[in-house]
């Protein structure tokens, strides 16, 4: 008995042994042909595949293998004989056929088998599916949008399908169809707004492509008026178009009709702000203002608004009345709502306007410096402030002071991007004070700072004092053109202009001449004067190609000419001309974005 049981265990285990062995031998066998196959060897593959499909159950596992590989070597009549075979057994094979028949020109015939397939199908949802990923797998991608469509008509669900379909109208780039079918699935599930947005951006091109929106969604608010999500969506599209104030219009009406909380109207105000579209901006933050002090943005645009016209006025050719008014709109604010720890950044705006563009330094002292004792107050906004307040001691000429809390700040954040920029703004100091040595060991230190620009500041600072006292041990000019940079600090730009042109002039051999052309350049843009900036910058790329400054110049060149003097052409000559010839600049990331949307990429 036990010798019986024993045999049959022995058998048992051989068959098993022989089966996992051939198992083996054939995924070894498997593997070499598809090695074969990728490198382009269909012979070698051809022969392993055969036999693989010619070995029991082979026909069913390695059918679309050898197939391929007879199509690959042109073996049509072979190819035609399995395709046959395998109909018998599954008849989405003859989608196979009518490859075949496309394969060698007969495109009559394949139309005929793909028609007769689509006509064939059944309502059934799954083997739609199947025939449309068959044509799919085979970049039949006409014939899967048909049999999706003829699908809806089995099925008589007008609905069904319609991701698929996006997805191939995206591929296919049919923007017609691929809008139709996204304003119908808003109206089915509202809540893929957010997702059809992203659809319709990677997909359309231009403002021809966002006019077919525009269009079809008229239509649709006229017939429902009362669907908020083609408002919405049509907002979406008047954004894209930069057509701002036809944006705002919709959103405050989309408000308006649902009793919204201002939302979306307080991130369009954002967006136009950071689009420097102030004027609309300003209009949003009214809107959302005259809501009333109950609104929940009612404070958030009273500050965004201040934060606009600010920006605005200054990056605009402004007079003193113009920034009196803005002074006494802060003033008013703090009136309304007091000083505390909520409206610090409020009292910090106000005290730079006081300083820098009112010379009324001590008023601004004062403002910050009781700022310092407010309850409840963050340690980072304190040091904050506390820069603030060391730079208008520099304007007020009481250094001592100004480093004292820079120092402080830069102990209490060490290793922090906070502490990094107090000790540039020390280093600055000493390099305004000509104490140059001490200078360039802090900002040697720098070099290594966490943040990528204050790195990239303390480099070029760094460089300059080192170039220029290589070539002029007494440091004199050096001491003119840091007299110069804390001139334009201190926004007396005349005053610092007056002091570079006489470093040439008293010191003919500097070593400083890009150095004065790029810090001209800086006040010339400060000061409105584009034109004649953006060619002191290009003064720099053409007769200083060599410069630490060359990639600045090249990228300030560029914005200027994108946002200041609409020269388009030549903004994206120079950010292709910075990317190519400086990969390793701070401003390449920002330059291949401006550049891409120059050209006109979708992003």
């Amino acid at each position: 008995m036990i010798k019986r049981l024993l045999l049959t265990f022995l058998t048992v285990f051989a068959i098993l042994f022989n089966n996992a062995k051939a198992q083996a031998q054939i995924s070894d066998q498997d593997a070499i042909a598809n090695n074969f196959y990728s490198i382009g060897e269909y012979d070698k593959a051809l022969s392993i595949f055969k036999q693989l499909y010619q070995a029991k159950n082979g026909s069913s596992i390695y059918y679309k293998e050898y197939l391929n590989t007879l199509l690959k070597l042109k073996l049509y009549d072979d190819a035609e004989k399995i395709i046959i075979k395998e109909i018998k057994q599954n008849p989405v094979a003859r989608l196979d056929l009518g490859a075949l028949y496309q394969e060698k020109g007969d495109l009559a015939s394949a139309d005929k088998i793909y028609n007769s397939v689509i006509q064939q199908m059944q309502p059934d949802q799954f083997s739609i599916n199947d025939v449309a990923n068959a044509f799919y797998g085979t970049s039949n991608f006409d014939y899967a949008i048909k049999a999706f469509i003829v699908g809806r008509k089995l099925l008589k669900d007008d609905n069904i399908f319609s991701y698929e379909l996006i997805n191939l109208y995206r591929f296919k780039k049919m923007k017609d169809e691929l809008t139709q079918e996204v304003l119908k699935l808003i109206e089915n599930q509202p809540e893929l707004l957010p997702m059809i947005k992203g659809s319709l951006s990677r997909t359309y091109e231009n403002n021809e492509d966002y006019n077919i929106l525009k269009s079809l969604l008229l239509k649709k608010i006229q017939k429902d008026p009362q669907n908020t999500n083609y408002i919405d969506l049509l907002a979406w599209q008047y954004i894209q178009q930069q057509q701002y104030d036809l944006a705002l219009i919709q959103l405050i009406a989309l408000d308006k009709r649902t009793n919204g909380n201002g939302a979306k109207v307080f991130s369009l105000g954002d967006l136009l702000f950071e689009n420097k579209a102030y004027e609309t901006a300003n209009k949003a933050y009214n809107y959302l203002i005259e809501k009333g002090q109950n609104s929940t943005y009612y404070i958030p645009a009273r500050v965004a608004i201040l934060r606009s016209k600010n920006k605005q006025i200054l990056d605009g050719k402004y007079v003193k009345e113009d920034i009196i008014g803005l002074t006494s709109d802060y003033k008013k604010l703090l009136t309304e709502f007091g000083s505390s720890a909520q409206t610090i950044f409020v009292i910090r705006q106000l005290a730079n306007l006081k300083a820098f563009y009112l010379n009324q330094l001590d008023e601004a002292e004062k403002l910050l410096e009781s700022t310092l004792t407010l309850p409840n107050s963050r340690p980072q906004t304190l040091a904050e402030v506390k820069l603030d307040l060391a730079d208008i001691y520099i304007l007020n000429n009481e250094r001592w002071e100004a480093a004292l809390l820079y120092g402080q700040v830069e102990k209490s954040f060490t290793n922090e991007p906070l502490g990094q920029e107090a000790k540039f703004k020390n280093a600055k100091l000493s390099f305004y004070n000509g104490d140059f040595t001490w200078a360039k060991a802090q900002l040697d230190v720098l070099k290594a700072s966490t943040s990528q620009l204050i790195a990239n500041d303390a480099l070029d600072l760094s460089l300059l004092i080192q170039d220029n006292l290589a070539f002029d041990t007494t440091g004199n000019a050096l001491k003119m053109y840091a007299k110069a940079d804390l001139l334009q600090f201190k926004n007396l730009d005349n005053q610092a202009l007056i002091t570079l042109d006489s470093i040439s002039i008293l010191y003919p051999q500097t070593d400083l001449l890009d150095d004065i052309l790029m810090l001209k350049a800086k006040i010339y843009t400060k000061k409105n004067d584009f034109a004649k900036a953006a060619d002191t910058y290009q003064n720099i790329i053409t007769n200083y190609n060599n410069s630490i400054w060359t990639d600045d110049a090249l990228f300030q060149l560029a914005v200027l000419e994108e946002d200041k003097l609409v020269d388009k052409p030549n903004a994206q000559k120079h950010y292709q001309q910075l990317i190519e010839n400086f990969p390793g600049s701070l401003y390449v990331i920002e330059a291949r974005k401006r550049f891409r949307n120059l050209r006109g990429d979708a992003l």
